[in-house]
This record gives C-alpha cells, sequence and structure tokens, in this order.
C-alpha cells in the first residue's frame, strides 16, 4: 500500500510543480506589461502611480519573489487542504472494506490506484474468509466423521475380545481368527486417532526449510523401496524411471514427505492388480516428477480441491484408507515453499500427479 501512497504524493507534488510554473509564466508576463505600460506613460493617472511604479522598478528582484512566494504559499495550501480532503476520504472508506456487501469502493480521480488497491483488498479478504470458512467446514466435517467412524472398529474389538473372554472351549481356529480381527480393527483405530493427532497439530503455514545437497535420485530410490511390502494388499506393481546423479539443495526431511505423500495416496485409491509408474529427471533447471495409476477419475471440478486442507473425495470416506484430507495439501505446501509447483490430471480412470522443483 506504501507504493500506492508514494505514487499519489508524486501526483501532487507534479501538480504543485505544474500550477507553480503556470503561476510563475503568468506574473512574469503580468509584471513585464505592467511595466511596459507604466514605461509608456499612456494610461489615466500615471502620476498618481508613480511613487508605487519608482519603487516597484528599484525593488524589482523583491516584488518579484514576494508575488511569487505569495501565489507559491496559496498554491501549496490549496494541494495541502486537497491531500487532507483525500486522506479523510481514505480514513472513512476503510470501514467498507470490512462491510460484507459486492459494493466497489470509490474514491476521487487522484486516488484511482488506491481504489483499485482498497477494492482489491476488500475482495481479497472475502475470498481468504470464505476459503477459511470452507477449510473450517470441511475439518469440521472430517472430525464428525472420524469421531463416528471410531466406534466401528472398537465395537468389534470389544466384541471379540468379549468371545474370547468368555468361550473357554473355543478351538485354536476361531481363536486365532478373531484375535487377527481384533488385531486388524486395532490398526485401524490406531490411524484415526493418528488422524486426529495430525488435524490438531499441522499448521501448512509454518514452513521453515532446513536445506541441504542430496542425491535426490538414490532418495527416490530408497523411498520407492520401502513401499513394496504395502503394495501385496492390492498386488500392485511400482515401476520406476529415475535418473541418477541429481544433486539439489533441498529439505530432505520434508521432501522426503512430499514423495511418501504422493505414492501413498496413489497406492491408496489404485485399482486392484494395476501398475505404479514414478519417473524422476532433471530437464533444464528443473527436477520433474511423475507418478502416475489406475484408479477411479477424478472429475474435473473437484480436481485442484485435492490440495487443499481437509478434502476428501467422496469415494474416499468409505475406504479404510482414507486419511484426514491433509497428506497432498501438506506436499502442496512444502513444494511451493521450495519454489516448485504440484498439480493433478485425471481421465479415463487414470491418475497423474506433477511435481516440479527448481534446482
Amino acid at each position: 500500500m506504501n507504493n500506492y501512497y508514494k505514487h499519489f504524493y508524486k501526483k501532487i507534488a507534479l501538480k504543485f510543480v505544474i500550477w507553480s510554473s503556470i503561476y510563475t509564466v503568468i506574473m512574469l508576463l503580468l509584471f513585464f506589461l505592467f511595466k511596459e505600460i507604466l514605461s509608456g506613460k499612456t494610461y489615466f493617472g500615471y502620476e498618481l502611480m508613480y511613487p508605487f511604479y519608482h519603487w516597484a522598478n528599484n525593488n524589482k528582484v523583491l516584488l518579484i519573489f514576494l508575488v511569487l512566494s505569495m501565489g507559491y504559499a496559496f498554491i501549496g495550501f490549496a494541494l495541502f487542504n486537497k491531500t487532507i480532503k483525500y486522506m479523510d476520504e481514505i480514513v472513512s472508506s476503510i470501514d467498507q472494506i470490512y462491510r460484507k456487501d459486492d459494493t466497489l469502493i470509490s474514491l476521487s480521480g487522484d486516488l484511482k490506484d488506491v481504489t483499485e488497491k482498497m477494492n482489491s483488498i476488500k475482495f481479497n479478504l472475502r475470498e481468504n474468509e470464505k476459503i477459511a470458512r470452507d477449510s473450517e467446514k470441511r475439518k469440521n466435517d472430517l472430525i464428525i466423521y472420524l469421531a463416528h467412524d471410531l466406534k466401528t472398529p472398537l465395537t468389534s474389538i470389544l466384541g471379540y475380545l468379549s468371545i474370547l473372554k468368555d468361550e473357554h472351549d473355543l478351538n485354536d481356529n476361531f481363536r486365532k481368527k478373531y484375535l487377527q480381527i481384533v488385531y486388524d480393527k486395532s490398526e485401524r483405530l490406531e490411524d484415526l486417532i493418528n488422524e486426529f493427532f495430525e488435524i490438531t497439530r499441522y499448521n501448512l503455514k509454518d514452513i521453515n526449510l532446513e536445506k541441504s545437497k542430496i542425491d535426490f535420485g538414490i532418495m527416490m530410490e530408497q523411498i520407492i523401496y520401502e513401499f513394496k511390502p504395502l503394495l501385496s494388499h492390492k498386488n500392485l506393481t511400482i515401476n520406476s524411471d529415475i535418473q541418477s546423479n541429481v544433486i539439489i539443495n533441498i529439505d530432505t526431511g520434508k521432501m522426503e514427505r512430499v514423495i511418501d505423500n504422493v505414492i501413498r495416496n496413489s497406492i491408496n485409491y489404485s485399482y486392484e492388480n494395476t501398475d505404479i509408474n514414478i519417473s524422476m529427471n532433471k530437464i533444464d533447471d528443473f527436477i520433474k516428477i511423475k507418478v502416475t495409476n489406475n484408479g477411479p477419475t477424478i472429475p474435473k471440478a473437484k480436481l485442484d480441491n485435492i490440495f487443499e486442507e481437509f478434502y476428501r473425495l467422496d469415494y474416499a470416506r468409505s475406504t479404510k484408507s482414507g486419511g484426514a484430507g491433509l497428506g497432498l495439501a501438506i506436499a502442496k505446501s512444502i513444494v511451493k515453499a521450495h519454489g516448485g509447483s504440484i498439480n493433478a490430471k485425471s481421465q479415463n480412470e487414470y491418475i497423474e500427479i506433477n511435481i516440479k522443483i527448481p534446482v
């Protein structure tokens, strides 16, 4: 906003220079004309004006200085009053920024730039409020969903534990089966509880980077290798094409989380018996990472929203792998902190996530 005020003050200063220049030219012309008339003795009452003419002729510099000074003072005072009026206008219009309506703020012509800036602030503020409300609503809806979903595994755990406690003659096969069910439900319960902690502790605005140089190719290969045990549940296969000897300066821990979240998301929402393809290449001054999988097509209207906090696709609510809706939002926040970008494409049951990081 300071730049807009500086621009405004420059306009006022320019007006002062222009008006003062015009006034100076006019006064000098009048003084010259007055001098010519007096010197020609061609007007009535010359004798009466002679003392003034004589004084003026002997004090030309002082007279010109007085006349111009008075004129400059008047022009400066007029512009000062106009500036005060503009400031009052700006102060009185500040309240309009916080009004929840679509009325545009209108200021005087010289404040055109300030007007545009204030209108921009007003509508950005309203847009941010809407985003915050939507985010809070998604968060509250998610908490309600998670709280309700906690009951399901907990009820199963208590039910099967009750059977194991009361049925003393239960055979080993059923005992093992029930214990496995209890174990699976306990893991799901732990995941849900961890999601609660994730929601309450994570703030996407607090991203502080601690960069160090690393071979990004080796890091990618290690992360991909660690995911192999998770593939058997859906009989998935990961195909990787990773360029070697790519040294970049990044926050290793946070970038590991980006890759982890993106691959985990692809595993969670892949069809069974399909492939996940991961590539990483250095192109010009950027590292480009592409992760693709076969899964339910994401509607175009919802594609941009998958990187927002607490956003979950509708079909994610019926899966056991659906998280708190923070994974991709965290990934986007970290990538942006590195000066990069992340986006998604989806059509014909094919999902592609692209990450670009400056070297």
